[in-house]
């Protein structure tokens, strides 16, 4: 689902039809094996739904068994009163392994779980859901964009761990200003700054943040140290 949404077979790429076919793909993905009505694939597949929208459903229904039956998931698709389901394990599904990585980090010994997060991050490196339009689809792209983000999060939180923060400064950076009003984002980038001798940038960030809090109207209670001023 990051990058074109399609699958491989021994590792070569394997179309999986066109557009209106990868759209109705995502949400019986997102759905983990459980139902999805022919209402919701509709919804998907299309912003305003034409007349012959239930024969095109099972026109396209019809191409999708087929070329998951070229996979080898012969018995993937069940399409039956109404209601579709697709029984592929999460483990197969790029994004369901992602957000697995994020829960289960916290549970597994460092190391473990950076080793982890970096392999399925570069997994997961490409635009999600490319090539595909729509209101459901957009929606779906800036979730799974923001599911990446937790993981680039937990990756650096990980590495900060085992004093491998420096690192990443250009990826914190990056997604301090993605996420200007995270405190704790923002606190982890102006430190590793700081700690690298990038003052002037760290003191910059600071201020961008606090001048974000403020314009949200946010409470100030929590507001991270200011760099410059030195603790004693």
């Amino acid at each position: 689902m990051h990058g074109i949404v399609g699958a491989t077979a021994a590792g070569t790429p394997v179309d999986l039809g066109p557009e209106l076919e990868r759209r109705m793909l995502v949400p019986l993905l997102l759905a983990k094996g459980k139902a999805v009505s022919r209402l919701e694939l509709t919804d998907w597949m299309w912003d305003e739904a034409p007349e012959d929208a239930p024969d095109e459903i099972e026109e396209h229904l019809t191409g999708l068994r087929r070329r998951l039956a070229a996979l080898r998931f012969r018995q993937t698709m069940v399409n039956r009163d109404q209601v579709c389901r697709l029984t592929i394990a999460p483990e197969q599904v790029d994004a369901h392994r992602l957000t697995s990585a994020v829960t289960e980090a916290d549970r597994l010994d460092d190391r473990t779980a950076a080793a982890r997060l970096r392999e399925v991050l570069d997994l997961c490196a490409g635009v999600p859901l490319a090539g595909l339009s729509g209101r459901r689809i957009a929606r779906c792209r800036h979730a799974l964009l923001e599911e990446r983000r937790n993981a680039e999060i937990a990756l650096i939180r990980t590495e900060s761990r085992l004093g491998r923060a420096e690192e990443h400064v250009p990826d914190l950076v990056r997604l301090s200003h993605e996420r200007l009003a995270d405190t704790e984002v923002v606190g982890l980038a102006v430190a590793t700054l700081h700690r690298t001798g990038r003052l002037a940038e760290a003191a910059a960030l600071y201020d961008r943040h606090r001048e974000h809090l403020i314009e949200l109207g946010m409470s100030m209670r929590k507001l991270l140290p200011d760099p410059r001023v030195e603790s004693h």
